[in-house]
């Protein structure tokens, strides 16, 4: 399942645990993802999250 991250422009793949930066049209580029399991994101990502996006991913994290 595809999660869109409005705080952070990015989306969040739940079945493999990474997100992606999300596009101007709203696409996302599957080249570049980076893993929430291995705990590749950068601490600024986190910051950056809103209060409900930062609830959806550690809801299912």
């Amino acid at each position: 399942m595809l999660i869109v991250l409005e705080s952070v422009g990015s989306v969040f793949d739940t079945s493999s645990m990474c997100i992606y930066p999300q596009n101007s049209d709203g696409s996302y580029d599957k080249e570049f993802s980076i893993s929430i399991e291995e705990e590749e994101v950068a601490k600024d990502w986190w910051d950056s999250l809103s209060v409900e996006d930062y609830d959806t991913v550690t809801c299912m994290y």
